[in-house]
C-alpha cells in the first residue's frame, strides 16, 4: 500500500466529516482505476455496526469502508442512544455502492419494574437493558 492510500484510509477517521467523505471518494477512485483491489462481494450482511457515536474507534465512514472491504452486501449502523452518525453512514454507503440500514440501540431503565436489580442484557448495569430498534427510515 502506498503512502497516499494509507493516508486516505487514516483520514476516514479524521475529525472533519468532509475530509472523511472526500477521502472515501478518493479511495473509490483508486478502486475504479484498478489501483486498489475491489473486494469480492458475498452474501453476508451486518446490520449491527457501532461507530464513534457510541463506543467504536471507527467513524461511520470508516465503518462503511471496513464493511465494504469485508465484502458485505449490506451494512447497518446501530449506535447506542444515538443516530447522530446515520447521515454520514448513508452517504458513505452511497459512495461505495452499498445498501445501508439505520438503527439505534437504546438503554432502557427497568429499575421501577419487576426486573429491578436484575441483569437483563446489559453486562455493565443491572436494571438496564438494551433495546434495538432497526429500520429507521433514511429520510
Amino acid at each position: 500500500m502506498n503512502k497516499n492510500t494509507a493516508q486516505l484510509i487514516e483520514n476516514l477517521n479524521h475529525q472533519d466529516l468532509n475530509v472523511r467523505l472526500e477521502s472515501l471518494r478518493e479511495l473509490m477512485k483508486k478502486v475504479d482505476a484498478g489501483e486498489l483491489e475491489r473486494p469480492v462481494t458475498g452474501t453476508d450482511v451486518n446490520n449491527h455496526i457501532h461507530s464513534t457515536f457510541s463506543f467504536s474507534p471507527y467513524s461511520p465512514t470508516k465503518a462503511v469502508w471496513m464493511a465494504y472491504q469485508a465484502g458485505l452486501v449490506t451494512a447497518g449502523i446501530m449506535d447506542h442512544d444515538s443516530i447522530g452518525g446515520a447521515e454520514e453512514f448513508i452517504e458513505a454507503g452511497k459512495i461505495v455502492g452499498m445498501a445501508t440500514t439505520i438503527g439505534i440501540e437504546c438503554r432502557v431503565d427497568f429499575s421501577r419494574t419487576p426486573f429491578a436489580g436484575r441483569r437483563i442484557n446489559n453486562p455493565d448495569q443491572n436494571s438496564v437493558a438494551y433495546i434495538a430498534l432497526h429500520g429507521v427510515p433514511h429520510t
